[in-house]
């Protein structure tokens, strides 16, 4: 029934086995399968468990389980499902370009490549693995092997928005050399997905604003943000500052200072997406002492261990006054043990999650010797930044520049907050002052992390770890100023972010 899609009644026959025996591996494995398709990644995980507890060795229990930690953003987790089952199935095509695609999102996209093109080399007409290859190749900087699989699927109708879009992000679109007509094409097709359409609105618009089509890429902007998609609670986010700001105060981090762990290994590069943070990442990972992780959500999911995203921050904030050092000392361990994965013996390994800026506090009381670099940037050119890239929904204070206006000044508040209770902790890098003097600013930081100076750094384009951002195309050029006041060529459409700022 499922294959048929009749989803209803596999559910219903699902559930009538399992009250007849809760054990069953397959009518559990089913379940899950059936919570993923509804989105409901924490179901299914359950699902999922239950059915391995009782075929511990079954390839397609280990690759849901796998799959689910992954989607749920905890890929350390899920990769070692994923490697167990292809143990089982070691020419499986699909479990190969998972396993790819889990070392792509945890930056190790030159592992990933190796899997991805293995995987093709078993089934080369397969379109999936040409696509995530074409990704991982991108983060690599093999921007010339990419386009070659970007191109092979923009005959694909089911990956054409793919294809364009990766082929209008991953390099400069030029008067002499662009995609736009190819992509304004497949944006009359009125068939598209509304995933399809965003991702092709994006394309257009990155395009055009290339092309210096500037009243264009604002139309497909508009269109894009025109694509229903979830709201953002301001006033909830607004009191979550509120409730951090309350609890984190000189007095309670003075009184812990003792708790967590005298680790200095830890390096948080946090502030708004689009600040400059994958800059920064890459300029300290170009230091031959420190290894670049990249976007983690491992703080996440410490802090998740004390109810961070479970409705407001009140509960949160309750179990971290409450936390004993013996739990401190525990979850910053359990940290370090996940970042050892990136690097067994570097001095430094930097995590570079931006809104790792509302766990400053978590971050001071596990790791009070870590250091923290706040990467700011003008708030038009950031906030105009943010809005005109593609992000996933948990962004949805992208959508709107009233709503986004706000939110920048939110992070703000929280922001010169930490700096007030932890003043040697936080190192500011304005990402103007680092554009008109690298090397003052790169050894500034070099300094601030107790590293000493590697000219390295200031060849930080020549690095070759994998970057998985937005920002992957700018960060392999030398230092530029172009992306300085870019919000200027805008400005008539931004009075709704002007007055949020000022307001």
């Amino acid at each position: 029934m499922y294959a048929a899609r009749r989803l209803l009644e596999a559910e219903q026959l699902y559930q009538r086995v399992l009250r007849q025996n809760p054990r069953n591996a397959e009518a559990n494995n089913g379940m899950g399968v059936l919570a993923v398709e509804a989105g409901k990644l924490d179901f299914a995980m359950g699902f999922f468990e239950s059915a391995l507890q009782e075929q511990p060795r079954d390839f397609r229990y280990l690759n849901n389980l796998g799959n689910a930690l992954v989607n749920l953003g905890r890929p350390e987790e899920g990769l070692p499902y994923l490697q167990q089952a292809l143990k089982q199935r070691p020419a499986a095509v699909e479990l190969l370009t998972n396993i790819g695609r889990t070392y792509h999102r945890m930056g190790l996209a030159s592992v990933a490549v190796g899997y991805l093109e293995k995987a093709l080399s078993l089934r080369s007409s397969s379109d999936d693995v040409r696509l995530a290859l074409a990704e991982a190749l991108v983060s690599l900087g093999d921007y010339e092997r990419a386009e070659v699989y970007f191109q092979s699927l923009l005959a694909v109708k089911s990956y054409r928005d793919s294809a364009l879009y990766g082929l209008a992000t991953s390099r400069k679109q030029t008067e002499q050399n662009n995609i736009l007509q190819d992509i304004e094409k497949a944006l009359g097709d009125s068939t598209l997905p509304a995933k399809a359409r965003l991702a092709l609105e994006y394309a257009a618009a990155k395009t055009c604003m290339d092309l210096k089509r500037n009243e264009e890429a604002w139309d497909h902007l508009a269109a894009a943000k025109s694509i229903p998609g979830p709201t953002f609670d301001l006033p909830k986010f607004g009191r979550s500052i509120d409730a951090l700001i309350r609890l984190f105060s000189p007095t309670f981090i003075a009184s812990r200072r003792e708790y967590g762990s005298k680790s200095q290994r830890p390096v948080f590069v946090v502030g708004m997406p689009r600040s400059g943070t994958s800059l920064t990442e890459q300029i300290l990972s170009s230091h031959q002492d420190v290894a670049g992780a990249g976007e983690l959500t491992f703080m996440h999911t410490v802090a998740d261990k004390l109810f961070y995203s479970l409705g407001t921050l009140e509960l949160f904030t309750d179990q971290v006054r409450a936390i004993a050092p013996a739990k401190a000392e525990l979850l910053a361990q359990e940290y370090l043990d996940k970042i050892s994965f990136f690097s067994a013996d570097a001095l430094r390994v930097t995590d570079k999650m931006p809104h790792n800026f509302m766990l400053v506090g978590l971050i001071a009381l596990l790791f009070p010797n870590a250091h923290i670099l706040f990467c700011r940037r003008d708030p038009l050119d950031n906030c105009f930044s943010i809005y005109s890239n593609w992000f996933n929904d948990s962004h949805s204070y992208a959508r709107d520049l009233s709503v986004l206006g706000s939110y920048y000044k939110e992070h703000l508040r929280l922001m010169e907050h930490w700096k007030a209770v932890l003043p040697n902790q936080i190192l500011e890098v304005q990402y103007e002052t680092l554009v008109r003097d690298l090397e003052g600013t790169a050894r500034r930081m070099v300094d601030f992390i107790g590293l000493p100076w590697d000219p390295a750094c200031l060849s930080f384009h020549e690095n070759e770890r994998a970057v998985t951002t937005i920002s992957k195309w700018q960060v392999r050029q030398p230092i530029y100023s172009t992306s300085i006041a870019r919000w200027r060529a805008f400005e008539s459409h931004l009075q709704p972010l002007k007055d949020a700022l000022a307001g």
